[in-house]
């Protein structure tokens, strides 16, 4: 808040409580508001005129300071660089002759383990090639050794195998032979067993021709047709009735009633006895058929057993025979196989003994080379440490010595620039509290010039107001007194009010001018710290 804006505000309440207590105050009011407003404008103008003053002073002097400082400080930047150069190109020289220098020892050190690895590339490649070499010409001749011994193992299992195939051929053709002849004299019992067998079965009515006369004829049982089929029956059927017949002839009655009886009790006679012997004879018979056959049948089941037999003999020894060439080519196989084995693990065993020679050697060969090579190496690190080690040495030196002269430098030219700094920071304070005292004395004037000239209108205005309260208070009634009592309360309260905001507006300046002053001085009573204000 300005001087202004307080003094606008003291005559904007002086004028209201003018209006306030009475219309006819209100051109006193003015003149009085007028006759302040002109000494507080006055007053602030030499305040500003004053303030302008005190600032371009401070402007200047600050101005000037800050010139000498620059020059202070442009000379102490030249001067340090001037050594910082110095000791740069110096310590390049110095790291320039000590990088050629390594760059030399590294460079023949370098060839020197380069000719080296190359001999000991060399040898290793020569022995390498020798133990190849020999490593070859064993496993040549171990190959060789291999397939003679293989091929003398193949070639008496093949004659072993040749002699019994020719044994087993010879056993089987004789076992045959005698097996066929064996055949030839069972066959012709066995055929006429087999047609015994069908004609029993023919004649039994369960095989054999169907059609045939004699199909099933012993399958029935002996009944009239039989009995009447006997010869023997027939025969003296035949005779007695010739003899009846000649008998009744020389009778002369040959076919008279006696004659028939006769002749039908002869039959029936005939008939009742030779039954019997009809019978008798037809099992007879039947039995020497069927016994003649059957005994046929039997020899040729003997004859099949016979055969049987046989096929199993024959069976037999040639499953023997099989089975001892089997045996034989088993045993052969069994010889070879081992014969091969002995062999593969004679050729195995003499080609691992090669492997083993040539490993041998190429891990002796590649452990000479790796020793010489480590120790190649180890000479080449070495004398590169070393090489490493002076250089990085003598760098460090070049760089402690650049590195002294360039802090030494930074020290003058920090204490030189903080000395300036201190001297500028220094005027400046001296500025600013004389700006502030001088800008805190002239705010102090200024608000008391405006207090008071806001009290006198604040009273004019209430002087005036009071005696028009009055002299109007005269024409009316107890009502318009009491009412002009109460104007006149509300006046002094107003003008109560009005004096405390003018205090208020007259030390705000001050107050501000002076807080603001402590708080540019560095390590103030505020310490940097922005005050509060009432302005926000």
């Amino acid at each position: 808040m300005g001087l202004a804006a307080a003094a606008a505000i003291t005559a904007t309440a002086a004028i209201g409580g003018g209006v306030i207590a009475s219309k006819g105050a209100k051109k006193a009011s003015r003149v009085q508001s007028k006759a302040a407003t002109d000494a507080a404008a006055a007053q602030e103008r030499a305040a500003a005129l004053a303030l302008e003053a005190q600032k371009t002073g401070s402007a200047e002097a600050i101005v000037a300071a800050k010139e000498a400082a620059g020059i202070a400080q442009t000379a102490q930047d030249a001067a340090n660089k001037a050594a910082q150069d110095f000791s740069r190109a110096g310590f390049e020289e110095t790291r320039g002759t000590y990088d050629q220098a390594f760059g030399g020892a590294q460079s023949a050190y370098d060839r020197s383990f380069g000719n080296a690895q190359t001999a000991v590339d060399q040898g290793f490649t020569n022995a390498q090639t020798a133990a190849d070499q020999a490593y070859g010409q064993s496993q040549a001749a171990a190959l060789q050794g291999f397939q003679d011994a293989q091929g003398a193992y193949d070639q008496a299992y093949g004659q072993s195998q040749a002699a019994a195939l020719q044994g087993f051929q010879g056993a089987q053709g004789a076992y045959d032979q005698s097996y066929q002849q064996q055949l030839g004299f069972q066959q012709p019992y066995r055929e006429a067993g087999l047609t015994a067998q069908n004609q029993i079965m023919q004649l039994m009515g369960i095989g054999g021709d169907q059609n045939a006369a004699d199909y099933g004829q012993y399958a029935k049982a002996f009944g009239t047709d039989q009995f009447q089929q006997d010869p023997g029956y027939a025969f003296r059927q035949s005779e007695g009735m010739k003899a009846l017949e000649r008998s009744a002839s020389a009778r002369g009655g040959l076919m008279s009633g006696s004659a028939m009886k006769g002749i039908q009790r002869f039959g029936q006679d005939l008939a009742s006895q030779e039954y019997g012997n009809a019978f008798n004879r037809y099992q007879t018979e039947r039995g020497a058929r069927l016994n003649t056959l059957g005994s046929l049948s039997g020899a040729g089941q003997s004859a099949s057993n016979v055969m049987t037999g046989s096929a199993g003999q024959y069976g037999s020894q040639s499953a023997a025979n099989n089975l001892g060439f089997g045996q034989t080519t088993a045993q052969n196989a069994l010889g070879r196989g081992q014969a091969t084995a002995q062999n593969a693990l004679g050729f195995g065993q003499t080609t691992a003994q090669n492997a083993l020679g040539r490993g041998q050697a190429t891990a002796q060969n590649a452990l000479g080379r790796g020793q010489t090579t480590a120790q190649n190496a180890l000479g080449l690190g070495q004398a590169s440490a070393a090489n490493a080690l002076g250089r990085g040495q003598t760098t460090a030196q070049n760089a402690l010595g650049l590195g002294q002269a360039s802090a030494a430098n930074a020290l003058g030219r920090g204490q030189t620039g903080a000395a300036n700094i201190a001297d500028f920071y220094g005027a400046q304070s001296n500025l600013a509290l004389a700006q502030g005292q001088n800008t805190a004395q002239n705010a102090y004037n200024v608000a008391q010039a405006t207090q008071q000239g806001a009290m006198n209108v604040a009273n004019a205005g209430s002087t005036a107001a009071y005696n028009v309260g009055n002299a109007q208070a005269q024409g009316f009634t107890n009502a318009a007194q009491a009412r002009a009592s109460g104007y006149v309360g509300q006046a002094n309260a107003f003008n109560t009010a009005l004096g405390q905001v003018a205090g208020m507006a007259a030390n705000y300046p001050m107050q501000k001018a002076m807080i603001g002053h402590y708080d540019r001085v560095p390590g103030g009573s505020l310490g940097g710290k922005k005050p509060l204000s009432y302005d926000g």
